[in-house]
């Protein structure tokens, strides 16, 4: 099973290719909508563009089915390379035989069935997704040190109170900048907002063809509409679909993460309900004796381990996200989760602690039918002076020897411990991280890159009451060479 994820990824690029060197089925099959700004994206690595107005006047499916969209499909199928997918085109120009996300993502089991229907029926326009993730709202009560006034109230209330962050390019995350690109949400109530509205004129016409729906945020525990999802499943059962939340599991109120575990403990509840939708000709059979939903992932965003996770991600409590986690996987059994750990330069010094503890907790939460605890470790690559790029030899030894460790702790051949264990798969995508950290910048962007992160950091510390040399000394020597480079200018 493990060795299958791979072996679907590079049968996917071997099948891609010979349609198309550029074609990635995620253009078509998925889509992430950000509602509170009415911005589009397939895939997470394109830049999001905004959802014109005009368009979503003529249909709701422009969530989804923008001309940029469809022009960049175009592109692909022509064997064209569209400029936003340059995460992918970099892993897949480099030494060696990489495998991308285009690869994975077209391999996925809600994605590869699309193929045949985009060759045949292309040109269609308006496309029905498979996957749909979708931010209802900003609202945060974190302040991720990568993320930005746009996705999180509580970083516009940081900039609001203390201006910008001043630094050698310019100003970072300024508020009135954001509104320029239009990615600041609307200055609307939610119940105005034209693109929520077409959202849920849209939701129930593709509701029936969705194989994964996922909310993220902003923290969408604190949003009524990702209640309002819930409810709408298990009142309208679809057996083909997994549900899922992206969560910083620390909500403000304990009180919301308590109703959401007794939501999902509703959709988990067996009943018998009726899918003439998917009503299946050779067996006839259309009545479903099983909960509401083919199963409920809980994407956890972490990405280190104590108080080193903590400061990169203000306002998390470690300990109590690690006992909401315990509570959420002793309280459903139709569940999994998902850790996402987005892979930046002060994810490193801590990288081994995460990887024990996903170990840790596959022992605890083992069981025989299906793996219930994944990882996933995407590099960050904005803004640029936290990317790993910038960490040089002793980042890239302390993922060689995090790579070590995977492989002395690789799954074992044992029935009993079938999900326990590192999977060859996720040893791939460290490598796959690693690669990235060994293309090296030019001296002048990694000398611009130390310079801001000095100054990053120093304002960070001032605003926020943290110290960095304190919980990460382990980067003592980068951040004298940082501080170096600052002075000099």
């Amino acid at each position: 099973m493990t060795g299958e994820y791979n072996d679907h990824a590079s049968n996917m690029r071997d099948i891609l290719n010979r349609e198309s060197p550029s074609l990635c089925i995620a253009k078509w099959a998925q889509v992430s909508i950000n509602l509170s700004s009415g911005t589009t994206q397939s895939c997470y690595h394109p830049p999001a563009h905004i959802i014109p107005l005009e368009e979503l006047k003529a249909t709701p499916a422009a969530l989804h089915n923008t001309t940029i969209k469809i022009h960049e499909r175009k592109q692909m199928l022509a064997g064209e390379r569209p400029s936003g997918c340059r995460y992918c085109w970099k892993i897949e120009d480099a030494e060696g035989n990489h495998l991308s996300d285009r690869h994975y993502r077209s391999s996925e089991w809600w994605a590869a069935p699309e193929l045949n229907k985009i060759l045949s029926e292309y040109p269609g326009t308006n496309v029905t997704p498979r996957y749909v993730e979708v931010n209802f709202n900003q609202a945060c009560n974190f302040k991720c040190m990568y993320c930005s006034p746009h996705l999180s109230t509580a970083w516009e209330e940081e900039v609001k109170k203390f201006g910008p962050y001043k630094l050698p390019h310019g100003e970072h995350n300024n508020i009135e900048a954001l509104t320029q690109k239009g990615m600041m949400p609307l200055k609307v109530a939610q119940a105005d907002n034209p693109y929520v509205t077409a959202f849920w004129e849209w939701w129930p016409t593709i509701y029936r063809d969705l194989r994964v729906f996922r909310m993220t945020g902003g923290e969408p525990l604190m949003d009524k509409n990702t209640f309002k999802v819930l409810d709408y499943v298990n009142e309208n059962p679809n057996g083909q679909l997994e549900l899922s939340i992206t969560s910083n599991m620390c909500p403000p109120k304990q009180e919301l993460f308590d109703k959401f575990i007794s939501k999902v403990q509703a959709l988990e509840e067996v009943r018998t309900w009726e899918d003439k939708h998917n009503f299946n000709e050779n067996s006839g059979n259309y009545w479903y004796v099983a909960p509401a939903m083919k199963h409920f992932m809980l994407f956890v965003s972490l990405d280190g381990y104590g108080a080193q996770a903590e400061y990169m991600r203000n306002g998390l409590d470690f300990d109590r996200l690690l006992a909401n986690v315990r509570t959420y996987l002793n309280s459903t059994k139709n569940t999994s989760i998902s850790f996402i750990n987005t892979f930046n330069i002060l994810s490193i010094p801590s990288l081994k602690k995460f990887l024990q503890m996903i170990l840790d907790l596959r022992v605890e939460f083992g069981c025989n039918e299906r793996q219930r605890i994944w990882f996933d470790i995407p590099a960050l690559h904005y803004p640029p002076w936290l990317s790993i790029q910038n960490s040089g030899q002793w980042g890239i030894e302390q993922v060689k020897e995090c790579i070590s460790f995977m492989e002395d702790n690789v799954q074992k051949d044992d029935y009993l411990k079938t999900f326990e264990g590192i999977k060859p798969y996720e040893i791939l995508k460290v490598k796959r991280d690693l690669v990235i950290m060994e293309q090296q910048l030019a001296p002048d962007v990694l000398h611009l890159n130390k310079i801001t992160f000095c100054q990053f950091i120093q304002e960070h510390d001032r605003r926020r009451n943290t110290d960095f040399r304190s919980t990460f000394p382990e980067m003592s020597q980068y951040y004298l060479e940082c501080m170096r480079a600052s002075l000099k200018g």
